[in-house]
């Protein structure tokens, strides 16, 4: 298995970032406008070699731009967010096969939407002392909004995520 993703993976994740803004969007009733507020750029580590990410992920949600204080206060009202996606990582899981690579996507993207759509709605703030806690909420709506979905082998990238001993690369 390669350190990055092939030109095949890298269109399964794209259809993967389309399908996750749509569903968050749907469940969290967000408009076009709202994603014109709030852009985001989605990379992979071919892309962003230097980049570090914290250990053991398979993606990072980082904003950048202006200061929460200045969004908070109303001198911003544009934030602007990279998700970064571990090549290496995601393709050791799932053994890059498209089956499971595509609904592993899919789980990834939509819970980084949805921590960025808590950073930028306030219910939770970037700089948060409690990340396990914040980690635990954002898994659990990822969780409730991919359940409401029909998408092959999505239960079993949920079972896996919810810590059931799932071998992705055997099944």
């Amino acid at each position: 298995m390669g350190t990055y993703f092939q030109p095949v993976h890298i269109e399964l994740l794209s259809h993967a970032v389309s399908m996750s803004e749509e569903i968050v969007s749907e469940y969290f009733s967000l408009t076009t406008e709202y994603w014109r507020k709030n852009p985001y750029e989605v990379k992979t580590l071919r892309e962003e070699r230097f980049l570090s990410l914290p250990h053991g992920v398979y993606a990072h949600l980082e904003k950048y731009g202006n200061n929460w204080d200045e969004k908070y206060y109303g001198a911003d009202h544009r934030c602007l967010y990279r998700i970064l996606v571990h090549d290496k990582r995601v393709l050791k899981t799932t053994g890059g096969r498209s089956p499971l690579i595509w609904p592993f996507f899919l789980y990834i993207m939509t819970h980084e939407l949805i921590h960025m759509v808590r950073f930028a709605k306030f219910e939770c703030a970037a700089c948060i002392d409690d990340k396990e806690e914040e980690e635990k909420k954002v898994h659990v709506l990822t969780d409730n909004v991919l359940k409401r979905i029909k998408v092959p082998n999505i239960d079993v990238i949920i079972d896996f995520f919810n810590g059931k001993q799932v071998n992705l690369c055997m099944n």
